[in-house]
């Protein structure tokens, strides 16, 4: 939701596939039984500080998630840190100008091998080495669209990625007013690259609303977010449990629906676009904030499973969630879903580590994990 507001007011000031029904739900219920306990971790910073105060902005590599990279966006640098000995490992610097420049509205950081960082921003989108050095220039208008030439102009991406082989890059192109995105992959060998849009995300703009009035601006949008699903790319958004997978192997996009139970599989409703008065922004911000929101769907690689979370608060307390766990198999059919009835906050920046569930916690001004251990 922030990344989306962040998005949305700068890109103002800087201005199909297949589909599939995934219906059948895996015999039985798998977190039927569900039960958890909880620990805290918090990580260690040396002599150096950890910048809380903004946006937090976390990322991990999928098939490593010993190490969390923690952006400092006062310090434009990196921060390396070290899950099993709890503390800062390294900081790598980085330019927010010149040729080697990361820029400043941040959108998306992946760490690479050799600790090298996709780093992708409104002014600049690359793969930058650990000395700040820009290796690969990312921006689309850089990449030919000889592989169909009806497509418009690509424009900025809302989010990178660069799939584990290096081979590919993608990204997600869109307009949070209109409503129309695309899924973009850069074929980074031929230089070349190919976007199919996006029309099942298409009802996410009913859950964009902006405030303007003589005292306040503010907005509230869908985040849509790229997924790495083992060897394929996912897209999911918040407003539906349906994702888009792109095959590499066949080079399509296959749209999946679940037939969950326990929530609604989408979000419903017809909002204004644009209020004036900011009680009515709130109340329509309270109306949709009752409805199911989607996480993003992660990979656990004890259990060999998908999980995401979702949450909705329907008693309107922004302080008390209801919080539910949905289960995957590597096939993507849905196996398990569980309301956690004690949990009344939804986690952030969630991974699964060693079979445990790893989510942000700021704990009195301190880097922090809460760790979950699920018994099935």
């Amino acid at each position: 939701m922030e990344k989306s507001l962040l998005f949305i007011f700068i890109a103002l000031l800087f201005s199909c596939g297949k589909s599939t029904d995934s219906n059948k739900l895996t015999t039985g219920n798998i977190l039927e039984n569900l039960s958890y306990s909880v620990d805290t971790v918090v990580i260690e910073s040396g002599e150096d500080l950890f910048d809380l105060s903004g946006l937090v902005q976390l990322s991990s590599q999928s098939n490593n998630p010993d190490f969390i990279y923690l952006f400092d966006e006062k310090k434009t640098r990196i921060q390396k840190i070290d899950l099993g000995k709890r503390a800062l490992d390294t900081s790598f610097g980085f330019e927010k100008e010149g040729p080697d420049g990361i820029g400043t509205y941040i959108l998306t950081i992946q760490p690479l091998a050799k600790d090298r960082f996709l780093i992708a921003s409104f002014e600049s989108q690359g793969i930058f080495r650990s000395d700040g050095s820009k290796e690969l220039d990312l921006t689309l208008s850089k990449f030919s669209s000889s592989e169909d030439e009806s497509q418009k102009e690509i424009q900025m991406p809302y989010e990178m990625y660069v799939s584990p082989d290096g081979k590919y890059a993608y990204a997600l192109v869109g307009d949070f007013f209109e409503g129309i995105w695309h899924f973009v992959r850069i074929n980074l060998e031929s230089k070349s690259l190919k976007s199919w849009e996006l029309p099942e995300f298409n009802s996410a703009k009913n859950f964009t609303i902006i405030l303007t009035s003589s005292e306040d601006v503010d907005l509230r949008a869908e985040d849509l977010h790229l997924n790495e699903i083992n060897e394929r790319m996912g897209v999911t958004v918040g407003s539906s449990s349906s994702i888009y997978v792109y095959n590499p192997e066949e080079d399509s996009l296959q749209f999946i629906s679940f037939p969950h139970k326990l929530t609604a599989v989408e979000k419903s409703g017809t909002y204004p676009s644009e209020v004036n008065s900011k009680k009515e922004y709130e109340d329509i911000i309270a109306d949709i904030d009752g409805q199911i929101t989607y996480g993003e769907i992660v990979w656990d690689s004890s259990t060999k499973q998908y999980y995401r979370l979702g949450s909705k608060n329907p008693s309107k307390d922004s302080q008390k969630s209801e919080v539910f766990l949905y289960g995957y198999d590597k096939e993507l059919s849905l196996i398990g879903e569980q309301k956690i009835d004690s949990l009344k906050k939804m986690p952030v920046h969630y991974f699964f580590k060693d079979g445990k569930l790893y989510s942000y916690a700021n704990i009195e001004d301190e880097l922090g994990f809460a760790v979950f251990t699920f018994d099935f």
